[in-house]
């Protein structure tokens, strides 16, 4: 047993072993080593993954391309580039797994495999790149939920392609799906440890992460070319292919479905109408409810959150007469956050002088960022409490160009409408790139990064997390994590929480001053599944990045942001011909 360095791989001498594991850790450390050098305040998630095993590392490119595109040219370039360095790094780890009981294919035939099992990678990889490239737009977890898990299926089914030749009649080696899954979680584990250490111990966890990247290759390695092929061919590799590609369409459009579902069957039931612009007399705090993106009202009262309040639903069409805000469409909620901001502060000055007192807010996913918006831009506006629901954290990490021009995200930009174009009728939300509110999410990016965790002279703030939105959560160290004031998670996904019973029961009990139950559990899970979700997002544009696109990158206090909101909005008002805002 003196001569084995891997006991689990047997066949594999020392020389070639040490070879591999040079190679696995010498291309994480470089990658952290250019990464550092050029965006020195960048957290590395990514760079375990450099020659993480197929198709990790097509998986992390694709990602650091989807960000860093300019241009057709450029991209056509770097998808190329991309392409062949990806090939070699892969024919030679496969080359120095080998074992050596069994002949090892020609350097040539190496590479040529490598290069096919990584373009075959790279195709089944862009759906959940384009949607994790629109998390870090908009923060919605049911992007991550949506691309991570099938971005895993791809990597369980294609893994053997570049390494036999024969791959498509074999079947997949269960030892291999293994090392598929052991590579998922140490790599998540990796860019854990990368967010919360201190830089001085960066180089040492990719160097550890290094070494059992060649671990995992050799033994995935060993795995596939271990086996048999099958007597009689049965293409088991193409059909799972086109087995992953029905599902992941079929469960979209079944998940989309359902989430319409729910959103429309969780619409507050209609309640006694009160006398239009004024609330019935002896009721008590008056609640402005902000619902989410591609909410709808069909203008009758609503009272989802138990307790003694007024509660008014706020329009993202508008006031009528006497005040009283006018039903709206799904559509009305496609409008620019300024835009917005204006319609929200109106309805709360409208509110507070209909009831003689200050409002509450309770607002929800994209309607938390209306309301907090507005708030920092018009700090003197009649509200005491405001609470955040399903908050977007941290938005516009990345960019996008909103027209036909030139500049980084392009490719990724324009993938976002054609899938918003694809799942039209189907998806709740409008992905298009194009769309008000996300254009003004982009158009102020990075700026609105650290909005949410913003103080509020003179407003109580509260934030009630789903668990589920841990996984588009910030990191540590990025701006937008909510800490200053006390937060709440519940086991939920993105949106809803105010209808649902166990959320709305939350609310109440924060707007009446309530203590509430302990909480300790769901929110270590929470920053768990936070820090390990780090490795699995796209990274985020460079500051030099944002200043070269004509944004200002550096770090914005609290009041300069909300000093630059209001500009916004005032000069919004001014070329609507509206009224200040006073």
């Amino acid at each position: 047993m003196g001569d084995r360095v891997v006991p689990s791989v047997p066949g594999h001498d020392r020389g070639r072993w040490w070879a591999l594991a040079t190679l696995c850790a010498g291309s994480s450390l470089v990658e952290l080593a250019l990464l550092t050098a050029f965006d020195p305040s960048a957290r590395p998630e990514l760079a375990p993954q450099a020659n993480a095993l197929a198709p990790f590392g097509v998986f992390s490119d694709l990602r650091w391309l989807s960000v860093y595109n300019s241009s057709w040219p450029a991209l056509a370039a770097e998808a190329l580039g991309l392409l062949v360095v990806r090939a070699a790094l892969t024919a030679l780890s496969i080359g120095l797994a080998w074992p050596s009981s069994l002949a090892r294919p020609r350097p040539a035939r190496l590479f040529w495999q490598a290069g096919l099992g990584t373009l075959v990678a790279a195709v089944l990889l862009v759906p959940s790149v384009v949607v994790l490239f629109g998390a870090a737009v908009v923060p919605v977890s049911w992007l991550f939920l949506a691309g991570v898990p099938a971005a895993l299926l791809v990597a369980v089914i294609v893994h053997p392609v570049g390494i036999a030749s024969d791959w498509w009649r074999r079947a997949i080696p269960l030892r291999g799906v293994g090392w598929v899954f052991l590579s998922f979680v140490v790599l998540s584990l990796s860019g854990s440890a990368l967010d919360l250490l201190p830089r001085a111990a960066w180089p040492l966890v990719c160097a550890l992460s290094g070494l059992f990247n060649a671990w995992a290759w050799a033994g995935a390695v060993h795995a596939v070319v271990g086996r048999r092929a099958a007597r009689i061919p049965v293409p088991l590799v193409p059909l799972a292919v086109v087995a992953l590609a029905s599902t992941v369409v079929a469960g979209t459009m079944l998940g989309f479905d359902r989430a319409t579902r729910a959103r429309d069957d969780q619409a507050p039931a209609a309640a006694a109408t009160a006398e239009p612009g004024a609330p019935p007399t002896g009721t008590g705090m008056a609640v402005l409810l902000v619902a989410g993106y591609g909410s709808s009202w069909d203008g009758r009262p609503a009272h989802p959150v138990p307790g003694p309040f007024y509660e008014e639903r706020f329009s993202y069409r508008g006031l009528g007469p006497g005040g009283r805000p006018l039903g709206y469409a799904a559509a009305d909620t496609v409008k620019s956050l300024p835009a917005l901001d204006s319609l929200f502060l109106r309805q709360v000055r409208s509110l507070a002088q209909r009831t003689g007192h200050r409002v509450a807010v309770v607002g929800e996913s994209e309607g938390a960022m209306v309301a907090k918006t507005a708030l920092l831009a018009y700090p003197g506006a009649p509200v005491s409490k405001l609470v955040l629901a399903s908050p977007l954290l941290a938005p516009g990490r990345v960019i996008y160009p909103t027209r036909d021009d030139q500049g980084w995200g392009l490719a990724s930009g324009q993938a976002l409408g054609v899938l918003d174009q694809a799942l039209e009728g189907v998806s709740p939300i409008d992905l298009s790139p194009d769309s008000a509110f996300l254009a003004s999410l982009d158009s102020e990016a990075p700026l609105l990064s650290p909005v949410m965790s913003c103080p509020l002279p003179q407003v109580r703030q509260f934030a009630l997390l789903p668990l589920a939105d841990a996984t588009v959560a910030p990191g540590t160290a990025v701006p937008g994590t909510v800490t200053r004031f006390p937060t709440y998670v519940i086991a939920a996904f993105h949106g809803g929480l105010v209808e649902d019973p166990a959320g709305a029961k939350v609310v109440g009990q924060v707007l009446e001053g309530r203590r509430l139950p302990p909480n300790g559990l769901l929110q270590t899970a929470e920053r768990t599944v936070a820090d390990v979700s780090g490795a699995w997002q796209v990274p985020s544009l460079a500051p030099s990045a944002f200043s070269a696109a004509g944004r200002r990158a550096g770090p914005l206090s609290c009041d300069q942001l909300g000093r630059a909101l209001r500009s916004r909005v005032e000069t919004w008002s001014a070329r609507q011909q509206e009224g200040p805002l006073r």
